[in-house]
Parts: structure tokens; sequence; C-alpha cells
């Protein structure tokens, strides 16, 4: 089963320092530093790397004029094709971890141990200064996972991402528009994320046209499917059962990098085959409409996000609703401690007999936690934490939440979406309390290495439900380039 630890310990890093936020459009290392104009006999000004949770959204224009002197890796990320220019990047991940009670001891155990790699290759060819094309060749494997591999553990060589992007200027700012094979994550990635933690990452068979404002309004529209993935290589597919459309629309609300920025939302998702604690497995057509609000006020940051669903699933009216938000406090010291609270809650099924359907359906949502299985539908969590970087390249978490059903009559369900308990299983609200902890060091802006542990204790509907406590050790090298 899939495990998000490794992307929760990223986006609790990047939480630590509120400039640096895991949203779309918020770098995961550091903004490229401007080029200056230089005298002519002077080498330009050396940008630093900026990689992005979504590669294709990294541009390494600067990098076109660093000249001889830059090193050969700088020289990869603009490289001259006649009159168009070729980027070049890549990544490699290797996970090695534990996994103990897995799924709280249903199904297929691994008592052992198992090793993870992930490896990407990918290049953004400009072709004018208005088209560009983007490949990105995937690889993702399992060595010793016991307890199966479904496609998001093992999926060998695929077209990842394959799409052509055309941009014009049009008033204040820039309109894109990109077809093809894609990853697609909007905002916080709370309703849409790359599946991260994952050994392998998702993308979508779509089309998007963006505009990007820098003064007013930006946002687009999209619309497509989602990819049908096999575990043989070159094997995904177009999933036509799987179809999404929708738009997106933020602003700043002020002036200024801190100021509140408020984003919106609406997804219409239409899958054949989806299946909640009802037993029965149908079509769910769904309307989901999120609001979200994220700014800081210093030394305090804060994002909120609230998510309703309507539409139909087998014939029942869904009902559905999400809350998500994060305070935080960034102490002045040398340690740059930041406290902060999480919140969590997600709807269940309130009657199995009323014609309704109150389950949220998560679609690809990211970890709330440092755990291994459970979404967010029919949960409430609450999640205070602590992040501090005891050294200049070390940052450490340590965080505890506690998980209770919001619904008695609901189960309990993994990151896929899939039911791990059903709600017939025990009459307790009480899921668990985990507790857990990172430490990341930042070797160099390509090299960074997270250990992982994570233990939940069993709560009460868990143990009437014959689970036992479990725990997650992970040691994951991440390169980048």
């Amino acid at each position: 089963m899939l495990l998000n630890t490794a992307a929760a310990a990223a986006m609790i890093l990047a939480a630590s320092s509120p400039e640096a936020a895991p949203a779309a459009d918020a770098p995961i290392v550091t903004a490229p530093a401007a080029v200056q104009a230089a005298p002519a006999a002077a080498p330009a000004a050396r940008p630093a790397p900026a990689f992005r949770p979504i590669n294709h959204d990294e541009d390494w224009t600067a990098y076109r004029n660093l000249g001889e002197d830059a090193s050969n890796w700088a020289q990869m990320k603009a490289i001259p094709v006649g009159s168009t220019w070729l980027s070049l990047g890549g990544e490699a991940r290797w996970r090695a971890e534990y996994r103990g009670n897995e799924r709280f001891g249903r199904g297929l155990q691994d008592d052992d141990g198992d090793l993870q790699q992930r490896l990407r290759l990918w290049a953004d060819w400009r072709l004018t200064p208005n088209l560009r094309a983007f490949v990105d060749i995937q690889d993702a494997r399992s060595h010793g996972l016991d307890s199966g591999e479904p496609f998001t553990e093992e999926s060998r060589a695929d077209v990842h991402q394959a799409f052509l992007e055309t941009k014009h200027s049009l008033g204040q700012g820039a309109l894109r528009v990109r077809v093809g094979r894609q990853e697609f994550g909007v905002g916080a990635f709370r309703i849409f994320e790359p599946r991260e933690g994952a050994n392998a990452r998702t993308a979508f068979d779509m089309a998007r046209v963006i505009y990007d404002n820098p003064n007013g309004w930006s946002g687009g529209v999209f619309a497509g499917y989602a990819i049908r993935e096999s575990k043989a290589s070159f094997d995904d597919a177009t999933n036509y059962d799987y179809r999404i459309y929708g738009g997106t629309a933020s602003r700043r609300l002020g002036s200024g990098a801190t100021a509140p920025k408020l984003e919106v939302l609406y997804a219409n998702t239409d899958r054949i085959g989806v299946a909640f604690d009802t037993g029965l497995a149908g079509r769910d057509d769904r309307d989901t409409l999120s609001l979200r609000l994220d700014g800081r006020v210093a030394p305090w940051d804060y994002d909120v996000e609230a998510v309703i669903q309507t539409g139909d699933f087998r014939g029942l009216d869904i009902e559905a609703w999400y809350l998500s938000g994060t305070v935080g406090r960034t102490f002045n010291h040398a340690w740059a401690p930041r406290v902060a609270v999480r919140f969590d809650a997600a709807s269940g099924d309130e009657d199995r007999t009323d014609g309704k359907l109150n389950t949220y359906n998560q679609l690809y949502v990211p970890p709330i936690s440092l755990r291994t299985d459970l979404g967010v539908s029919n949960l409430v969590s609450i999640q205070p934490q602590v992040t501090f970087r005891p050294l200049p390249k070390t940052t450490v978490g340590l965080l505890t939440a506690g998980l209770w059903r919001q619904s008695k009559e609901d189960g309990v369900y993994l990151l896929s979406g899939q039911l791990l308990r059903s709600g017939a299983e025990g009459d307790s609200a009480y899921v668990g309390w985990r507790y857990a902890g990172f430490t990341t060091y930042q070797v160099n802006p390509f090299v960074t290495v997270t250990g992982v542990l994570n233990y939940t204790k069993a709560g009460d509907f868990l143990k009437q439900s014959d689970a036992d406590d479990q725990s997650y050790a992970g040691l994951i090298v991440g390169v980048k380039f």
C-alpha cells in the first residue's frame, strides 16, 4: 500500500518556512537570483538552483547567458540547439523502508523491509520564445516488498509526461495553452497532488489554458482524463473511465509576497468503479468546490481551505465537505523554531438509508501527517507540530496527531480511497494517536537525505476491528539535477 511519509516530511519541511509553503507556485529550494547587468568583460551573475514541486514549472532561462565559466550542470540547463535551446533535468530517489503491521495488520505483510527506487529524466525544448515541448520518462521499482506491489510502488519505464505548450502576452499577464500528458497540482495540493510520496508519481492526459497575471486575477481551465497505470514498461494509457474538468482563479489581496492569497477551485470528476463503505462500486459523478486563503503576518502564518462536494453516486445524492487549516508561529531564534497546529476534518456517511452519500471523496490527497495508510475521508485530525533547524543544513520536525471518525456510521479509508475498516466493525469514534518525526539534511542544492519515524497507537475503533499498533521507519536519499 502507498506510503506517503516522505511527501509529508517535505511538506512539513517547506511549511517550517512560510515563504516556501508547498504550493503549486512555490519553489522547494530557492528562487533564481536575478541576473544583474554586468560589464562586457565580466561573467554574468550565477543564478541559484530553482527546483520546484512540479518540474515543468521550472524556468532555466537565466542560465542561457552564463558563459564558458559555467559548470557542466549549469550548461546542461540551457543547451543551444541551432536557434533553439534545450534544458535537461532528472531525479533519482532511493527509499529504504520498514513497514510494521501495515494496514494495521490486514492483508499481506512485509516483515523484513524493502528498497524502492525512482528514476526520472526529462527534457524541456524551447523551440521558439513562445513554444516548448516537454518530455519526462519515469521508472519506479520496488525490491523485497512482500506486502504487495501495486502500480503506485512498481511501474517500470513509462512516458510520464509529454506535452506541447504555447505562450503569448495578454494584457498585463501571459496566456499559456498546454496539451498532453502532464502533472497537475493546485494551491496547497490538498485536492490534486502528483503523488510525490508514492514510488511512482501520477499525471493526467489533459488540456489546460492558464493565465498568469502578477497584478490581478490568475487562473484558467482544464479538461482531460486520468491515467490507467500498469506495472510493465510503456503500458500506461488514458483512463476513459475517469474524466475530469474544471477551472481555477487566484489573486493576492494586497501587495507583497506575504499578502493574503485567495484561491478558488472547481472540478468535476466522473469515475466508474468507485466504492465507499456502502459496499457496492459504481459511478461517482462529483462536483468539488474549494475556497483557500493563505498569508503571513510576521511572525504568524496561516493556510485555510474549505471544500464542498455535490453530485451523484449510484443514484445517491452527494453532500460532502472537507475543512483543513494550519496556523503557525516562527520564533526569532538561531534555530528558527516554528510551532503550528493543523486541523483536518472530512465528512463521512451519516445514514445508509437516507438516499444520500456524505463520504468525502479525497481525490488525489497528500498526507496530512507522517502517516502510512490513512486518508482524510471520514477523518478528524488535530495535529500539533514543531520544526527547527539546529544546523544550517538540518531541519528536524516532531508532531503528534489525534485521529477520530467524523461519522460512526462510516469506515476508515486508505490514501488510495479504498476502505481500510468498515464502520460496521466498531462503534467508537476514536481511531488512534500518532507520534512521528523526521530529520532532513540538505547536503547541497541537489542532494537531500531524510529519515522518518512513525508510530500509531491503535484506538478503540481499530482495536474493535482486531487491529494492532502500526510503525514505520524510512530513509530517503533524493537527488535532483
